[in-house]
């Protein structure tokens, strides 16, 4: 019963997702031919018209079993004929029928998971978006994955989602830098054929294929209740119109803690980002280009930091930003104290809007006080 339900669902489905002329076509084309078989079948051969239909079926489908043949010259002059236009336009019908079942099956399997996805975004609070799944936003959701945070991706182009996800998940991501490093090649299909869906739900990210620049799509994330929102895309125009809608979203939605960051590739755009409502505004090529040039000038300092930052358990923890009313018990000690007692090194305290770089040794930290350290997991 079961069986016959899910196929009157898939026929249903045909039928409202093509047009009626083509559905009908192939239905109509299909039926004529049953019948101008049992018809010809019975008349010439004599047959009852079960055994006339049951030859003619087994003829469109090329099963062909041999039980039922014809005897008569006339009949079998017109099996010859009927069996190459049965092939023709039964399997073509058949095969159409299929791949329509098919992509039925499809559809649903990808609304389901969907499905799921709307429904994880719709539980998270105070989380991240980004906006954009260049080589950027691959790194920035690196960096959001092994920290452990809630974050949605949103980009239009399925491959760079897809790209990003794969990058996120550290054991893909060790094995696809062995190959880089070690010039040998890995077999990475059992990461790589997961499907999009089949991914999010294995690294439990969750993302919205769509233009970042749609409000909608900001809404669909979740904007109202964001920790912050990322632009991350190539064109200077779309992280603009980004942070345009996400700042007039969040305040019609009375999220005034939403944390706004934009990356701008052409300088002359930072003040148009600062006055479209950006609380932070990065050119990521001056800070590549300083970095590599820091790098070749102090090549031990570049070889410890990459050998800091690249993925895996040692760097997490590495920087900590800690607010000190969050840790009572530093409240009066010296820098040097909390170096002795937690073992961390203290790098920066920023107190009443400036920072203290590097802090003296007795330096006593205050209430208010936030801390970057150095320091383990």
């Amino acid at each position: 019963m079961n069986i016959f339900l899910q196929f009157y669902k898939n026929i249903r489905w045909i039928g409202q997702r093509y047009s009626r002329s083509e559905f009908l076509s192939i239905i109509g084309a299909l039926c004529l031919l049953a019948l101008t078989g049992t018809v010809i079948y019975s008349l010439i051969e004599g047959w009852s018209l079960l055994d006339a239909l049951y030859a003619t079926v087994i003829t469109i489908t090329t099963v062909g079993y041999g039980d039922f043949t014809p005897k008569s010259p006339q009949g079998r002059i017109f099996a010859i004929f009927f069996t190459l236009i049965a092939i023709t336009i039964g399997g073509y019908s058949i095969s159409t029928l299929a791949a329509y079942t098919i992509e039925s099956r499809s559809r649903n399997i990808a609304a389901r998971f969907r499905k799921q996805r709307m429904n994880r975004i719709k539980t998270l609070q105070h989380h991240f978006i980004l906006c954009g799944a260049d080589l950027l936003g691959t790194r920035i959701a690196e960096e959001f994955y092994m920290e452990k945070v809630d974050y949605v991706v949103i980009d239009d182009n399925e491959t760079f989602i897809k790209s990003t996800l794969l990058y996120s998940h550290p054991e893909y991501f060790q094995q696809k830098l062995q190959t880089i490093l070690d010039f040998h090649e890995a077999d990475l299909s059992r990461f790589e054929n997961l499907t999009l869906p089949e991914l999010s739900e294995k690294l439990n990210v969750s993302y919205i294929l769509g233009d970042p620049t749609d409000d909608t799509n900001l809404i669909q994330a979740g904007i109202d209740r964001a920790a912050g929102l990322i632009a991350a895309r190539a064109d200077d125009r779309d992280n603009l119109s980004i942070v345009i809608g996400a700042r007039s979203l969040a305040n019609r939605a009375n999220n005034t803690t939403l944390r706004i960051m934009t990356r701008a590739n052409d300088p002359s755009n930072v003040r148009k980002m600062y006055l479209a409502g950006a609380d932070f505004v990065r050119i990521p090529t001056i800070m590549s280009g300083m970095e590599m040039a820091s790098h070749m000038l102090h090549p031990e300092i570049g070889n410890w930091w990459y050998s800091r930052v690249g993925q895996g358990n040692q760097r997490r923890g590495m920087f900590q930003q800690v607010n000190v009313n969050d840790r009572p018990q530093w409240v009066g000690k010296t820098v040097a104290k909390i170096h002795e007692l937690d073992q961390l090194l203290i790098l920066t305290i920023k107190r009443k809007g400036e920072f203290i770089s590097p802090p003296e040794f007795s330096l006593v930290l205050q209430p208010d006080d936030i801390a970057i350290i150095l320091g383990r997991d």
